[in-house]
């Protein structure tokens, strides 16, 4: 195995089983086990940050150049519930005035929501540009955008389509729950695939070295 290989298989399997374990977090989630919704975003970052960053610059899937890893670090800087939290400590209560908080957040959490749509949107296209991954699996991450946006906007129609305790309302919020993690699970699942397929091509390019060499005496 050449050790470009060696990096990418460590670094997109430990990615993605982190991803993994992040979209099962987020799953089993409920009653005695609702804690484990903390540790969702930690398994998240960290899958994250390995695939960025790498085990190895071949692992990297921005390939580690400037502009593009920044860029991927700063959503995942920017979407961190952390991150929010602190912004909600930020809006102002007034006494003298009732709207004030209501105000003041949304001159917080708009522009927030605003940059954040903004660097998913270009990370998931800087992903697919880099071409780290075979094609056309390095543009996963924009499926993923796509189809979560579009579950995510079913779940809120079917939602307020029809009263509460009714199938089609709770159809629609257990879509909305899982929608997410169904693509953190997709992706986490692309990650750990590829990562021993560029194990299994090496060791098919270095076992076929042999005999080229053999035909071309």
């Amino acid at each position: 195995m050449t050790d470009e290989a060696r990096q990418r298989r460590r670094t997109w399997v430990a990615g993605g089983v982190l991803l993994v374990f992040a979209a099962i977090s987020a799953l089993v989630a409920r009653g005695p086990l609702a804690g484990m919704v903390y540790a969702k975003d930690v398994f998240w970052a960290l899958g994250a940050l390995v695939l960025v960053i790498g085990i190895g610059r071949a692992g990297s899937i921005t390939r580690r150049r400037p502009f593009p890893t920044t860029v991927v670090l700063l959503q995942i800087l920017v979407a961190n519930p952390l991150t929010a939290w602190y912004l909600s400590t930020l809006p102002l209560d007034d006494p003298q005035n009732p709207h004030a908080q209501e105000e003041s957040w949304i001159s917080v959490f708009m522009p927030y929501y605003g940059v954040v749509f903004v660097l998913t949107v270009l990370s998931a296209i800087i992903i697919g540009a880099m071409r780290a991954l075979p094609s056309p699996w390095s543009w996963a991450p924009s499926w993923v955008l796509v189809w979560s946006w579009t579950l995510g906007w079913t779940s809120l129609s079917l939602f307020s389509a029809a009263p509460l305790d009714t199938p089609l309302s709770t159809i629609g919020a257990y879509l909305g729950l899982v929608s997410a993690q169904l693509g953190t699970l997709f992706l986490g699942g692309v990650a750990i695939i590829f990562g021993w397929r560029a194990a299994l091509d090496s060791a098919d390019a270095v076992a076929a070295r042999p005999e080229q060499s053999g035909l071309s005496r």
